[in-house]
């Protein structure tokens, strides 16, 4: 079973539309681990295809590469623009763990 992250057709759109140099591919990688929190940065870079890239097309054309440990961790995941005020930005949305154990109440306890 191939994890897969899906990819908004706004999301998609914006990206067609970024920048990046001659022969590399635009690629979603881990750049850091968050030692406290063991959570992963994951930024947009251009580079070179790896062998297990969860590749996203857009009109028939590779758009962006996933890096296969981002695909694995973000199975299920989307990727999405959200507005700011410097314009329109990629953004992922992590697979909402709710989705694997069902509905969980939500408990508003005040601290």
């Amino acid at each position: 079973m191939k994890s897969m992250i899906t990819v908004t057709e706004q999301a998609k759109e914006l990206l067609w539309d970024a920048e990046y140099p001659e022969g590399t591919v635009l690629r979603l990688d881990p750049l850091e681990v968050d030692q406290a929190t063991g959570r992963v940065e994951i930024g947009l870079v251009s580079g070179e295809p790896m062998e297990g890239d969860q590749v996203v097309e857009h009109e028939g054309e590779g758009l962006l590469h996933i890096a296969g440990p981002v695909s694995e961790a973000l199975d299920g995941g989307t990727i999405y623009t959200v507005d700011t005020p410097e314009g329109p930005k990629i953004d992922i949305l992590p697979p909402s763990p709710e989705d694997a154990l069902g509905p969980e109440p939500s408990v508003n306890g005040s601290s």
